[in-house]
């Protein structure tokens, strides 16, 4: 269904993955800013580079905002991503980095169902290793370390939800943004949504946070800079090159690779605790990942 080679879509989602890996060290690294603050800077930076990166498509892309449906899907891609990251971002600061990070991983789940609103068709294998993938991320959540949120009756909090949350969202507007195809430029199809999207998470931040950040210096505002440019530009970018190319849940299930990235990273520079559990479902996910990968020639 596309004429890029094979090995050059792996290497790009592979660079996806590894890029927004370690967006949840560098979120951390960001407090004391509110959440909402975060996501509206990190999306904000990620808008205005894919601008000025696809300024000679802007008219372009302009033209083909004037046809009918097309700013509709673009202004939905623009609320989902800020759904998206003011939810999971928020999510963070009331659970643990494995819980957060293996529960929004959970997008091939939504993928598959989402996806065929756009016409894909998730085989078989891709369900049963998503199935097996969520098994994997379940042991890891159970061994993710106490939470200082109060635990609901089935041992979910609040950020556990919201990341389930931000899972479900991340999903359709990869959806969107397969929908919108090859009729809009892609970067300035990125940069418009991320710009829209920063709006909408500036318009919550100056509603609902406080405008006082007591502690916040040049390092914390460095770490949002990092997340637009790093995990926002190069691997939001190349997951939406590729959907371009593969099939919705293909892309999505690469992302389960993300959790155990963020683990690696907390642990090596934050010197967060891992236990056999987390190594234990990291296996799981992993050969889930394996078996849902569409095989050669499909």
């Amino acid at each position: 269904m596309s004429s890029v080679r094979p090995g050059s879509l792996v290497l790009g989602v592979g660079g996806a993955v590894t890029a927004i890996s370690s967006a949840a060290l560098f979120i951390l690294l960001a407090q004391p800013l509110p959440a909402t603050v975060i996501a509206a800077g990190r999306v904000g930076v990620t808008g205005v580079v894919l601008v000025l990166l696809g300024a000679r498509a802007v008219p372009q892309a302009w033209a083909v905002l004037r046809r009918p449906g097309v700013r509709g899907r673009v202004l939905v891609a623009a609320v989902l991503l800020a759904v998206h990251f003011g939810t999971w971002v928020a999510s963070l600061s009331m659970t643990t980095v494995p819980r957060s990070v293996t529960l929004v991983a959970t997008q091939p789940l939504f993928a598959g169902l989402l996806g065929r609103m756009v016409g894909d068709r998730a085989p078989w294998s891709l369900y049963g290793g998503a199935a097996l993938a969520v098994v994997g991320t379940l042991v890891m959540v159970g061994g993710g370390g106490s939470s200082t949120a109060p635990m609901a009756p089935l041992g979910f909090n609040l950020g556990d939800g919201l990341a389930l949350l931000a899972a479900a969202a991340a999903a359709g507007y990869l959806v969107v943004g397969r929908s919108v195809g090859q009729r809009l430029p892609l970067r300035p199809y990125l940069g418009l949504v991320h710009l829209l999207a920063s709006v909408m998470l500036w318009s919550v931040a100056a509603v609902f946070e406080p405008w006082s950040w007591p502690g916040v210096g040049w390092m914390h505002l460095g770490a949002v800079l990092y997340l637009g440019l790093v995990p926002g530009v190069v691997g939001h970018g190349l997951l939406n090159w590729a959907v371009r190319h593969v099939p919705v849940h293909v892309v999505a299930l690469a992302i389960l690779f993300e959790p155990v990235g963020a683990t690696v990273l907390t642990v090596l520079v934050l010197g967060h605790p891992v236990g056999l559990a987390e190594l234990l479902g990291a296996a799981v996910l992993l050969l889930g990942v394996g078996l849902g990968l569409p095989r050669r020639g499909r």
